[in-house]
């Protein structure tokens, strides 16, 4: 009994040093989880965009326009919105507690209308800690010349 008791005792200590180191991590795991949704992004992917973009999520374009998920969702769905050859660069991640920012570029085409157009954008976005997983809730974007 005493050996499960300090086996159990450890377990916790290790378990607070882990929660005490978790968050410099977390800059490196908003980092991953920018670079999985971009590649879904690219590939067409919406499970996994659906899984890592909250349902509240709304983006702030490059247009001016602001979109909520629902929106974008559909918009991949139907086809009007689609990206291929999409590359991502600069990805920085910072973590706030329970808020995360990522800035990052991306560059690749875009389709408009029935052609595809150069679509390069830098842009944020914002993470919220729900449930114990990140979330993307808001993006904005602005055009860049290379």
């Amino acid at each position: 009994m005493r050996i499960l008791r300090t086996a159990l005792a450890l377990g916790a200590f290790l378990g607070v040093g882990f929660a005490i180191a978790a968050p410099a991590d977390g800059p490196r795991e908003v980092e991953a989880l920018e670079r999985e949704l971009v590649a879904a992004i690219g590939s067409g992917d919406l499970v996994t965009y659906d899984r890592i973009v909250a349902d509240d999520y709304v983006a702030f374009e490059a247009s001016g326009k602001t979109t909520p998920k629902k929106d974008i969702m559909e918009s991949y769905r139907s086809g009007a919105r689609h990206y291929t050859n999409l590359e991502i660069f600069d990805v920085e991640g910072r973590v706030f507690g329970e808020t995360a920012v990522v800035t990052a570029r991306t560059k690749g085409l875009r389709k408009e209308g029935d052609r595809d157009v150069p679509n390069r954008v830098r842009y944020i976005r914002v993470f919220a800690r729900r449930d114990g997983h990140w979330r993307a809730v808001a993006q904005m974007a602005s055009r860049i010349d290379d």
